[in-house]
């Protein structure tokens, strides 16, 4: 009896232990990243100097065919309704809700007003750009300009898949993926903005201006 006692408190035991094993590490109070899809609404926050401000639309552009100036904005959507939420749309027929993958070519729709794409629009003077980035009402303005491959540094679970909190490049499309990876470059002239956006040769042209974390638009 004594024996049969000792083998059933045993085998409680190990079923405690096996539990606390498979339980997910989750910290407490954290949240769990989840899986960005296409048609969800995010804000993409630059790491230049671990904060280089969320991508913004801000003012109209100058530059032929676009419709407003792009740079980043301390806070988000503090300038106008949704002028730092972007709409995750799939530039090659990838239905909503289906999930993002590193490697996909998207479209950003900037969600003030009625909707603008993110595109490159003409070269960029500032030193180390390659393109100046602009928003515009047309989803192609020129071939692939309002195109962006999206590109994941890394994710947990490693399956290929883009969740909020990751870090991504974004590679614009124009001359056959050829349009530069979205920047920072620089201080913003517009009222509100941080820093101008354009694009470069190089991932990241210094520390952290090519990177954008995935957040959701709350």
């Amino acid at each position: 009896m004594k024996q049969r006692l000792a083998a059933g408190a045993t085998a409680v035991a190990l079923a405690a232990v096996t539990a606390s094993l498979s339980a997910p590490a989750t910290a407490a109070g954290a949240k769990a990243a989840t899986d960005l899809t296409y048609g969800s609404k995010i804000l993409l926050q630059n790491q230049y100097g671990g904060d280089g401000g969320y991508l913004d639309t801000n003012g109209v552009s100058g530059q032929p065919g676009a419709t407003y100036n792009v740079n980043t904005n301390q806070t988000p959507n503090s300038r106008g309704p949704a002028t730092s939420e972007w709409k995750v749309v799939s530039a090659t027929g990838k239905a909503a809700g289906t999930r993002v993958t590193s490697g996909d070519v998207v479209y950003l729709i900037n969600k003030y007003g009625s909707g603008t794409y993110l595109d490159t629009n003409g070269v960029s003077a500032r030193s180390g750009a390659k393109y100046m980035v602009s928003a515009t009402a047309t989803k192609d303005r020129g071939p692939g300009t309002g195109k962006w491959h999206i590109f994941g540094k890394t994710s947990s679970p490693a399956d290929g898949h883009i969740r909020t909190d990751d870090i991504v490049h974004l590679l614009n499309d124009y001359g056959s993926a050829n349009g530069g990876f979205l920047d920072t470059n620089g201080g913003a002239n517009q009222s509100g903005a941080k820093y101008d956006v354009t694009t470069s040769h190089y991932t990241d042209r210094g520390t952290g201006t090519g990177s954008w974390k995935v957040l959701p638009a709350t």
